[in-house]
């Protein structure tokens, strides 16, 4: 629980709007997303991306806990923005202010590691609020992972723990945008017989390479881990089965090359899938228990928004069939 006011920067070029959201969370303690957690939120106004810059630079400047962010701005426009903002402030959650709902400007920001998407048409006090802390906490959460507790230490990934976390917070924005999310689950099989020619140390660095095959192919807005012995899953939020589709493309190609190799020929990858399309009544557990089905079965698996019913696919049936 933060003992001090909450420092967030607002980058906004419309001084007006501004003024607007300091009013919106004037009353921030007092309401159930700030009451007994902070003691007050302390906004800092800004309305041009390179001093936004400029200050954040400055190593002796304020510490700043989130930032709001207009990616519409007089030096800077859209994506770009972000990506800029980005480079001078990893550590701190970033949130978009955007002037309107646009689902696929919302979409973008968030594959590029925004936060969250609020349109300033629908802002309310509880709502930035309520996303506030929640940016907070899931940072402080992804710092956890990346210091220990989280993390798997053969390859560097998130263990099973760390990626449901993180995989929870994904769906939960996807559900917010309305968006599907899509699950893979990669078994590496063949690591016997690798050990049993090459030595006992053989799979243990497999098992650090094909990480590392993984990590080129998703995205930052991904969510990826080691699950099992054998086993890494892949959350992606805001996905169609066109990219899925694409993702599986990809990672069979560097697959083959990787295991073109004579000492690595006996490996071989099974590929599990399913896709969350909507709907209130799915929750994480359902989604990972259908890509591992899927991976069991070989098989891709969508949660429909009817009662998560399963149902085959027929883009994934057949060309995921098998193994790699």
């Amino acid at each position: 629980m933060p003992d001090r006011n909450l420092q967030v920067l607002l980058i906004d070029g419309k001084t007006e709007d501004s003024h607007w959201v300091r009013e919106l969370l004037a009353d921030f303690g007092d309401n159930r997303y700030g009451g007994g957690w902070m003691h007050g939120v302390e906004i800092f106004p800004i309305d041009r991306l390179s001093d936004a810059i400029t200050l954040l630079a400055d190593s002796g400047s304020y510490q700043f806990d989130a930032i709001l962010l207009n990616p519409d701005l007089p030096d800077s426009v859209g994506l770009h923005s972000l990506l800029r903002l980005q480079t001078c402030a990893p550590a701190v959650p970033i949130l978009i202010l955007a002037e309107l709902d646009d689902q696929d400007l919302a979409m973008s920001m968030v594959r590029a590691g925004a936060q969250d998407f609020l349109a300033k048409n629908e802002l309310d006090s509880v709502p930035l609020a309520r996303a506030l802390r929640l940016a907070v906490e899931r940072n402080k959460t992804v710092r956890q992972l990346r210091t220990a507790a989280w993390r798997d230490e053969l390859t560097g990934l998130a263990n099973r723990s760390g990626f449901e976390t993180l995989a929870a917070r994904d769906l939960a924005t996807a559900r917010r945008l309305r968006q599907p999310m899509a699950c893979l689950m990669v078994e590496l099989t063949g690591l016997r017989q690798l050990s049993q020619y090459y030595g006992k140390d053989e799979p243990e660095l497999a098992l650090i390479e094909v990480a590392d095959i993984l990590r080129t192919c998703v995205s930052e807005a991904g969510s990826l881990g080691r699950v099992d012995a054998t086993k890494f899953a892949i959350g992606l939020p805001g996905v169609d089965g066109n990219e899925v589709n694409l993702l599986l493309s990809t990672l069979r190609r560097r697959f083959q090359q990787y295991a073109s190799n004579a000492t690595r020929s006996c490996l071989g990858l099974r590929l599990g899938v399913s896709r969350w399309d909507g709907g209130p009544g799915c929750d994480l557990s359902v989604i990972l228990q259908a890509a591992d089905k899927g991976l069991c079965e070989n098989m891709g698996i969508i949660l429909q928004d009817t009662g998560c019913k399963d149902c085959h696919l027929p883009e994934y049936a057949h060309s995921h069939r098998r193994d790699v």
